[in-house]
């Protein structure tokens, strides 16, 4: 490696590093080598006990484009957080120490900005590369289905295009300013925290672009997080409904919460079905308590919603049918009996194998 000389950076990146000795060198190796070279590599060194500090400073010795950030061992959020505070370039990005970047990726998407001051945020692709994971299973072809680029040119930030966009940052590259000015930050002690940070994010936008290319090499280990929680071996609980916590209070602080009504109800259906599903059984009950305390953020401001209210007044049967689009019986049974489906306001009416539905209008 030779001598880097320090110039003013166009892009800070972001590496939170703990105990990744095996991965990290070819991680470096991949910002180092990026074609544009105006950037910083802020190696945030969040309390590892390996040899990543050894890995750091000797990348460091020769480039002086890198930043060696230390903390205490904390959260994912606190490293990157920490990282993102120390940031002095005009666009960050991010990316874990695990994995690698293609060398044309930053330059290119430093280029989209630079051509259109309208685009607030550059999206990018990701491979997945499986190394002591089943590269058959039905996670690791989730997670291709998911990082899948589903968007390609300018477009406009509108609810629909947000949810079409996966929530990662390290296939993204962000505005300083628009993170700065209205305190954008990944939330401390919460999982899945991309979610919150991404999301709270793109309400201050109006474009992104999206390059058509796979630029972020994502590495999937045996026993991930995410791999955890799909298989119900996590001692997280409720992650993805804590995040909505965090952004309903961001929108709610910003005065957005209601022009934000489609998202949140569709997310707190979603996030619960999720959580409930993938989460132990003896863990279900917590997941419950945190999807009444997003409901009653919402209350005041969706008290229509069926799913809102049911939660907001503890009927968390009710509501669960609700998302499941399950029928809640009210007596009797298939042959003779009545039963409430929540998701079309209907009752029907079993006699002898024949049904008849029918519906009560609510008056307020």
């Amino acid at each position: 490696m030779g001598k880097k000389v320090m110039t003013t950076p166009k892009v800070s990146v972001v590496i939170p590093i703990w105990n990744t000795e095996k991965y990290l060198k070819k991680c470096l190796e991949s910002l180092v080598n990026q074609t544009l070279k105006d950037i910083e590599i802020i190696c945030v060194n969040n309390g590892s006990t390996d040899s990543c500090l050894q890995i750091i400073d000797r990348f460091a010795r020769n480039d002086r484009r890198i930043k060696v950030v230390n903390i205490e061992h904390g959260c994912l959020s606190s490293a990157r957080n920490a990282g993102m505070y120390v940031a002095t370039a005009p666009y960050i990005t991010f990316v874990d120490s695990d994995d690698w970047v293609e060398p044309q990726c930053y330059e290119l998407a430093v280029a989209e900005f630079e051509r259109d001051s309208e685009i607030d945020l550059v999206c990018w692709g990701a491979n997945i590369v499986p190394l002591d994971v089943d590269k058959n299973s039905d996670y690791i072809k989730g997670q291709i289905g998911y990082h899948k680029i589903q968007l390609v040119g300018k477009q406009e930030l509108n609810t629909d295009i947000v949810l079409k966009t996966n929530v990662c940052v390290w296939n993204k590259m962000f505005k300083t300013s628009v993170i700065k000015n209205n305190n954008v930050k990944f939330p401390v002690a919460i999982e899945l925290e991309d979610n919150s940070f991404f999301y709270t994010y793109v309400v201050n936008c109006r474009y992104a672009y999206y390059i058509n290319k796979y630029f972020y090499n994502y590495v999937q280990r045996k026993n991930s997080g995410f791999e955890k929680i799909k298989a119900k071996q996590s001692d997280v609980v409720a992650a993805h409904l804590k995040n909505l916590e965090f952004i309903c209070l961001y929108y709610e602080n910003k005065n957005i919460l209601l022009n934000k009504k489609k998202f949140v109800l569709f997310k707190l259906e979603r996030y619960l079905r999720f959580d409930y599903t993938y989460t132990g059984e003896c863990n279900k009950s917590k997941v419950l308590t945190q999807a009444i305390k997003v409901a009653d953020i919402l209350y005041p401001y969706f008290s229509e919603s069926v799913l809102v209210e049911l939660l907001h007044d503890s009927k968390t049967k009710e509501a669960l049918a609700y998302v499941f689009d399950t029928p809640v019986w009210i007596f009797g049974n298939k042959f003779l009996g009545v039963f409430y489906k929540h998701k079309k306001n209907q009752y029907v009416l079993h006699i002898l194998g024949i049904k008849f539905s029918f519906r009560f209008r609510k008056v307020r």
